[in-house]
């Protein structure tokens, strides 16, 4: 297993006309082999599948830092894994799930000056798993 607990940047662009912020929700490998976070969790590329799916149909919120009231909404969403890539010809060194939020005004502020790194989604942690990658 690789020692990759740093964390990956995954905010990827910031469209002030727009009011979006694209990027990597959950990123699932980088270089082809599995991610850590901070917290040295992984989430194998199909189950990433199966709880974006989940969190498209029953919740599509995004919260500050993980916590409170809701500050915007996640309008776009891809499961970019290693199977999908390859079907459509894309090259990637990272795979996981791409989304497009549109943050409250003041949350996309954070995002353009940097305060915010990453996306707080209101998905659930509900157990921890073995799960097949796929």
């Amino acid at each position: 297993m690789p020692d990759m607990f740093e964390r990956a940047s995954t905010i990827c662009k910031v469209d002030e006309e727009l009011g979006l912020v694209f990027g990597f929700a959950i990123i699932c490998k980088v270089d082809g082999e599995p991610y850590f976070d901070v917290q040295k969790d992984h989430v194998p590329e199909g189950s990433m599948v199966v709880a974006a799916t989940d969190f498209m149909v029953k919740s599509r919120i995004a919260k500050e830092m993980h916590q409170g009231e809701q500050v915007g909404d996640v309008l776009f969403a891809f499961p970019l894994t290693t199977d999908i890539a390859k079907s459509l010809d894309i090259e990637t060194k990272q795979t996981g799930l791409l989304i497009g939020m549109r943050p409250g005004e003041d949350a996309l502020q954070k995002f353009k000056d940097g305060t915010y790194t990453g996306f707080s989604i209101g998905g659930k942690y509900i157990t921890n798993e073995e799960a097949p990658d796929a």
